[in-house]
């Protein structure tokens, strides 16, 4: 057989190039045609505890703390005492030296008390008086009535000096008592010299703690005349703490007292442990940072944890449990979207996404209660994005 020329042979070289060229292409029309798969983030259903749980943002506070007060009129000394100190109970916290009352004043209540003393003194002597008429009076009616049983006078005359004696015991029960007011007198002109609580004017009252804590807060830090009743002092009861949550009213209607608290976002590791004690009766409004008007209710806690070294009006972040649950089959809640007003997810089957409507139940902030529409072992797209639809090819990241 004859071998191909040149000519022949470059002519066969160039349509095997041509055949070829036109394969590759053809194949990435094909390949470019094909659709690519959608990269996504998977879980699994699955049977598990479901802890529920009501979580807020709160801070500490001074359980029941006392504000002493001023308990006179007067020049407040100076204090050493900052935030922070701690106190004994009974420890002098300052002192107050009482002002003294000006001269007019004082004259005043002096010649008040001098009127009432010479009440007092008055009185007395019309006591006196009025006993000694009344031993008379007695004497004389038992003398009447001796006469009377002889018959020697008629029970005309021993009534008459029978009712005499009655008068006379009347008129000194009523002199008794008019000694008795007299002696209240004194004793009220003598207190309107003194100051409260029985301090002469000048001397220094000292303002005492009442109980063993930390002081809060210190209102008058500089000397300075104050009036009674002016609040010096804030301390906590023996440093014992409180929790108050302020929560949406629809979520404390779930919370009940003694329901457990998780603290967490205080500032160390781990999670702290209290309960609820009460949940306030009155509600108040507050806006949220987006000027929505909402209804909260203080939700008030107490550590069953030793303290850690939390003071007052420090900020937590606490989940109350209202709800749990052993052993339920549980979703993420990642993985939940509504649609047409009932919940749905994308479950992966067979590398594509498929949408599928489910019923729940409780729900946490991490899983849901599953009453409906899965299975244990699914696989379904968490966090989905606008990407995912109905068939659409997946590939999965679990």
């Amino acid at each position: 057989m004859a071998k191909p020329n040149g000519q022949t042979a470059h002519r066969l070289r160039r349509w095997l190039v041509g055949v070829l060229g036109l394969v590759a292409v053809l194949a990435l029309v094909m390949l470019s045609m094909q659709p690519t798969a959608l990269t996504v983030e998977t879980a699994r259903v699955a049977r598990q505890a479901l802890v529920v749980t009501v979580n807020e943002q709160g801070r500490t506070r001074a359980r029941e703390p006392y504000v002493i007060a001023a308990p006179v009129n007067g020049q407040l000394l100076r204090t050493e005492l900052i935030e922070g100190d701690a106190v004994e109970a009974g420890q002098i916290l300052a002192g107050i030296a009482v002002a003294p009352e000006d001269q007019r004043t004082r004259a005043v209540l002096e010649a008040a008390l001098a009127a009432a003393r010479a009440r007092e003194t008055a009185a007395q002597a019309s006591l006196e008086e009025a006993a000694s008429l009344l031993t008379r009076a007695a004497q004389e009616a038992q003398r009447r009535e001796q006469l009377f049983a002889q018959r020697m006078i008629g029970q005309e005359e021993r009534d008459s000096y029978m009712q005499a004696h009655d008068a006379a015991q009347t008129r000194e029960q009523a002199a008794r008592a008019a000694l008795v007011a007299a002696r209240a007198d004194v004793e009220s002109a003598r207190s309107q010299l003194l100051g409260v609580n029985g301090v002469e004017p000048g001397a220094t009252q000292a303002i005492v703690a009442p109980v063993a804590g930390t002081v809060q807060k210190v209102f008058e830090k500089s000397e300075r005349v104050v009036a009674a009743g002016t609040p010096l002092f804030q301390i906590s009861d023996g440093d014992r703490l409180e929790l108050m949550i302020d929560m949406l009213t629809q979520d404390a209607v779930r919370v009940s007292p003694g329901d457990e608290m998780l603290i967490t976002g205080w500032g160390g590791a781990g999670t702290l442990h209290g309960r609820v004690r009460y949940i306030e009766p009155q509600a108040f409004t507050k806006y949220s940072a987006l000027g929505v008007e909402e209804q909260r209710v203080n939700v008030i806690g107490e550590l069953t944890d030793t303290n850690p070294g939390l003071g007052a009006e420090y900020r937590i972040e606490a989940a109350v449990v209202v709800d749990e649950f052993a052993d339920v089959l549980t979703v993420p809640t990642s993985a939940l979207f509504r649609r047409d007003e009932s919940w749905h997810v994308f479950v992966v089957e067979q590398s594509h996404a498929r949408l599928r409507p489910l019923q729940i139940g409780a729900r946490s902030t991490e899983a849901a209660q599953v009453l409906d529409g899965l299975n244990e072992g699914d696989q379904v797209v968490v966090f989905p994005s606008d990407q995912v639809e109905e068939g659409v090819l997946v590939e999965a990241l679990e």
